[in-house]
């Protein structure tokens, strides 16, 4: 299609599922396009937007589905499959057989994977975001495929994000629309207003509000440490970036008075006013939908509940993908906590250069938190070799350096580079409950089983973030906020109940509820957490009993097997003194003879016979005598030596056997105390895991079995 007034051909889906098409046939996929001519390469499209974004965020399978069941669409479909089915070998050779045509759009074929795979990457490398979202609804089977080869996750995670149409992309992934509704609403009953107010209204609203004492200046204080290199916040050509800044920053601080300002908050406003054009508006409402819909509200309020649990969550992660420099840290005496707040309250802005952000804020909104520990792991990975190497304060200097995407692989490949590592939903809700159990620990450290012991507040371990004592100090209160939270992004959460009230203002349930009600405190009785310390002290001395039990065990085969060896020892010692002697007295008897043959051959008794013949007959000569008489005593010395030590042997043998039968038995034993302390210690894990339930009242059960639902 050309464009009017210009010369420029701007490519449309079809033609990037032509290209495809063409790709696959110089494969030669499952042997179809045998013979057929290779076309030259093609150079991939422009990253063009064929139309805005939000005509295509509002289509799905709805569109493609009423397509699909339309009479004339039906009879179409119906007369290429007959075509198809009469005319299989002409298609083989006309049509590269990986692709065949369906009512002017090229189908995928179903039974080849080859293609699928072309397909998928000329679309979700080359093809821009609408134009990817255009082929979903083609028709019913690439809407069936954009859904199992998750294309437009593969388009975002391969920075197929163009900056045009970011904001809308950004807008669909956070629910702004939802969330400008929901606001907008509360703000007009605020106001006593008649009508809702619009998004730039209610952004006005709440930048002109007043705030608490003491916020401006703190707020206006931060706008000037942020990124003072940066054009648009550098010097006095900056001051109107600052200016736009501090009124994002007053908004969302009026909006969400629960939550405040948090430090950190102000590096994320400045990235998304850089990625949105400079639209304040725009950046207060996604800085608005990162605190609710991304649960950012429960890291900046006060105190920071949540920060811990996701810092838990991220140490989990490095020691399991990168455990020699998990190792080497601790061996440093270097904490992670540092980099990984930077990481989590700052969203990589301290960590990865501006230019760069954009793409991995697609990936986070995209995502959620699954995201920002994926790419945390990847900075880590990146500086790995390196950190190997250092000390701490070299380590602590290095961890301030900035991420750069290299430009020879492109913001692609950098994104490839830092999403290395898989992280799943299993292993977060795994650490997540580790987190939980390591909270309830700390309660039960505090908690003597008499009550006149129990440990006072100003004893050297304090009480973990997100808990405190009451007022009584019969109890503690734990922050709901501060156990859990979800890792779903807004658009992939339905939870929001959208109605209208009596005047027909439009009201969100959901988001009402969850911004209205203060973080819940839990409350865990000390009476409870008493109990179960007398439970657990039990059962812990059961198994201190029964291991020291299986202990001796293994300590009495161990002797008696050292007693046996000892044995074993003193007979081989005997067996190889008998073998020594053995080899002297056959040494001794082989010299003996030697002495009789000289002896018998210089003897000087020597008669002829009758027949003149010579012959030597030997009398009663001494030395021959002598040598026999020794050499009879030495064969039956070495007959008794040979006779003891073939005793010796067969003593050994059977002590061999049983030296061999303990060791198995010691083995066994071993064995037995690993599974069974590794058995109690999971026991102890799952008293722990049903305490954390049981310690709450029905109430704040029932509330938290929401909060985690519902995030």
């Amino acid at each position: 299609v050309a464009s009017s007034g210009s010369d420029q051909i701007i490519p449309c889906p079809r033609d990037v599922t032509a290209m495809a098409a063409m790709a696959a046939a110089s494969f030669n996929a499952a042997g179809d396009a045998t013979g057929a001519t290779c076309p030259p390469p093609l150079e991939p499209p422009p990253q063009t937007m064929m139309m805005s974004l939000d005509s295509f965020l509002t289509r799905g399978a709805e569109e493609a589905a009423r397509r699909d069941a339309s009479p004339t669409r039906m009879l179409q479909r119906a007369v290429v499959e007959e075509q198809t089915k009469q005319e299989t070998a002409v298609a083989k050779t006309v049509v590269p057989p990986l692709l065949l045509e369906e009512n002017g759009a090229i189908a995928m074929h179903a039974a080849v994977a080859m293609p699928q795979l072309l397909l998928r990457h000329c679309l979700c490398v080359w093809a821009a975001i609408p134009e990817v979202l255009a082929c979903r609804t083609a028709c019913r089977r690439w809407w069936r495929l954009s859904q199992d080869d998750k294309w437009l996750k593969r388009s975002v995670l391969s920075g197929g994000v163009a900056p045009r149409e970011r904001r809308s992309l950004w807008r669909f992934l956070a629910d702004i629309p939802q969330l400008e509704r929901s606001c907008c609403a509360k703000l007009a009953i605020e106001e006593s207003l008649e009508t809702p107010l619009d998004s730039a209204s209610g952004f006005e609203v709440l930048a002109s509000r007043v705030l608490p004492k003491g916020k401006v200046p703190e707020i206006e204080r931060d706008v000037t440490r942020t990124f003072p290199l940066h054009p648009r916040f550098r010097g006095d050509s900056g001051s109107a970036g600052r200016a736009e800044l501090l009124r994002v920053l007053r908004a969302a601080c009026a909006a969400v008075p629960e939550v405040g300002y948090c430090q950190g908050m102000n590096f994320v406003a400045a990235s998304l006013l850089i990625h949105l054009g400079g639209r304040t508006c725009d950046a207060f409402w996604m800085l608005l939908a990162l605190i609710r819909g991304y649960h950012f509200q429960h890291i900046y309020a006060p105190g920071v509940p949540l920060l811990p649990l996701r810092i838990f969550q991220f140490s989990g992660l490095v020691r399991k993908h990168l455990p020699r420099l998990w190792c080497h840290l601790r061996a440093e005496h270097f904490s992670l906590d540092i980099f990984a707040h930077q990481c989590v309250l700052t969203l990589f802005a301290y960590s990865i250069e501006p230019e760069f952000l954009a793409y991995v804020y697609d990936i986070f909104f995209f995502i959620g938190w699954k995201a920002l520990f994926q790419i945390g792991l990847g900075l880590l990975a990146t500086m790995e070799d390196r950190l190997l190497g250092m000390g701490t304060e070299e380590i602590s200097r290095y961890m301030r350096r900035h991420f750069e995407a290299n430009e020879a692989i492109g913001a692609g490949g950098a994104l490839q580079t830092l999403l290395r590592f898989r992280v799943s939903r299993a292993t977060l809700e795994e650490l997540q409950l580790e987190f939980q159990r390591d909270r309830l620990s700390a309660l039960l450290r505090k908690v003597a089983i008499v009550e006149e012991l129990d440990a006072e507040e100003d004893d050297e371990e304090p009480l973990p973030v997100g808990i405190r004592r009451s007022s009584s100090r019969s109890r503690f209160l734990m922050d709901a906020h501060s156990l859990s939270s979800c890792n779903m992004p807004p658009w992939r959460l339905s939870n929001s109940v959208y109605v209208l009230d009596k005047k027909g203002n439009g009201f969100d349930v959901m988001a009402a509820a969850t911004a209205a009600d203060a973080p819940p405190s839990l409350p865990v009785p000390m009476s409870a957490l008493r109990t179960l310390q007398v439970k657990l002290h039990i059962f812990d001395a059961d198994t201190q009993r029964d291991v020291e039990l299986q202990r001796r065990r293994v300590s009495e085969t161990e002797q008696e097997l050292a007693e046996l060896l000892r044995s074993v020892e003193v007979l081989r010692e005997e067996v190889r003194q008998c073998e020594v002697e053995r080899k002297e007295w056959q040494e001794k008897k082989q010299a003996l003879m030697e002495t009789m043959n000289v002896a018998v051959k210089t003897s000087p008794n020597i008669r002829a016979n009758a027949n003149g013949h010579q012959a030597r007959m030997i009398e009663q000569d001494t030395a021959v005598v002598q040598c026999l008489g020794k050499l009879n005593r030495l064969e039956s010395e070495i007959f008794d030596k040979n006779v003891l030590w073939q005793a010796k042997q067969r003593e050994v043998e059977p002590i061999d056997s049983e030296a061999v039968e303990l060791r198995r038995s010691k083995g066994r034993l071993m064995a037995q105390l690993n599974d069974y302390i590794e058995a109690r210690a999971l026991l102890r894990q799952m008293h722990l895991d049903a305490s954390l339930r049981t310690l709450l009242p029905e109430a704040a059960h029932e509330h938290l079995e929401d909060f985690l639902k519902n995030g």
